[in-house]
């Protein structure tokens, strides 16, 4: 169960951010209180096996060791931690553990593809009320959850495909070279394909986690979680977007209204990706939810008798 009070602390320690739910309730529209993220490339840099390197080690410490001042101020709450593409990759993933356990003093569950798409739709799922089919797009720093469903998941894979993964892959120029955009649209291409198949076809689409929000944002003009939750991303917009993303250095993106400077070396290559699913799925536009995976690790963590995983 939660905190004294039934406060929880979830922390994500995804591939490329760290996020941070100070959990007060669930109330009627999920889960309630401040969120904080961190980019720390945790997979940048990682070695062919998949091996977190020191200095992203060191990242993730400097940033666990902020939140854990957050969370102390919040306490009393229950500390929930997980962990998703990049760790469970990693053969060094007991490293990330150990500085979980130092700074947070609760051990990190490492997500399969399958529980890390359950909750990540579990959480979409309150921006998209209602029973319909949805399709939920997760794109992370080192893959790729689609998740297809109603009222619950019915189809879910996690694919090898992440911002940060295929940045590293295919685009070694800044800005990228066309040959570079073009090759990782093609390795996008060829892994959504079986990706659609295997979760029984395309639904209307629902966007969640950093690359659809900033695109959202950048969009926008500017990130205010209020105006991006719910926007129409459209397929022309995206790829429009894109191009101008791919044209521009990573300097030029550090600059653009409403994309965190952090997230600019990976940014083009995230949203190839979104373009990739929306052109394999026959999609003319996504919505874009901030509510996503750490609102259903929150949720699962807080039900009676029950705890993490889901």
């Amino acid at each position: 169960m939660s905190g004294a009070d039934g406060r929880l602390a979830v922390v994500d320690v995804g591939s490329n951010s760290v996020r941070l739910l100070l959990c007060e309730r669930i109330g009627p529209a999920g889960p309630e209180g401040e969120r904080l993220a961190t980019v720390t490339g945790l997979r940048r840099g990682a070695a062919d096996d998949g091996a977190i390197a020191e200095d992203a080690l060191a990242r993730l410490d400097a940033c666990l060791a902020g939140y854990a001042g957050r969370i102390a101020a919040f306490a009393p709450a229950r500390v929930v931690a997980v962990g998703t593409s990049a760790v469970r990759d990693a053969p060094n993933a007991g490293r990330v553990d150990a500085v979980v356990r130092a700074r947070l003093g609760t051990g990190l569950t490492v997500l399969s593809g399958e529980r890390e798409a359950a909750a990540a739709f579990a959480g979409a799922r309150l921006g998209a009320p209602g029973d319909g089919a949805v399709m939920v797009v997760d794109i992370g720093g080192g893959s790729t959850e689609l998740v297809r469903g109603g009222s619950g998941p019915e189809g879910a894979v996690s694919l090898q495909l992440g911002a940060v993964r295929q940045t590293e892959r295919h685009l070694r120029s800044d800005p990228p070279a066309p040959a570079e955009v073009a090759a990782l649209r093609v390795d996008a291409a060829a892994l959504l394909a079986g990706g659609l198949e295997a979760i029984g076809g395309p639904a209307p689409a629902v966007g969640v986690a950093g690359t659809i929000t900033s695109l959202a944002a950048i969009d926008l003009g500017e990130y205010r979680p209020e105006r991006v939750h719910g926007h129409r991303l459209t397929r022309e917009r995206a790829e429009a977007l894109t191009a101008s993303l791919c044209r521009a250095t990573v300097a030029e993106r550090r600059r653009l209204p409403g994309l965190d400077p952090a997230r600019a070396g990976v940014i083009a290559g995230g949203a190839l990706i979104a373009c990739a699913v929306l052109e394999a799925a026959g999609l003319d536009a996504m919505t874009v939810s901030e509510r996503d995976l750490l609102d259903g690790v929150a949720m699962a963590a807080s039900r009676p008798g029950g705890g993490y995983p889901m």
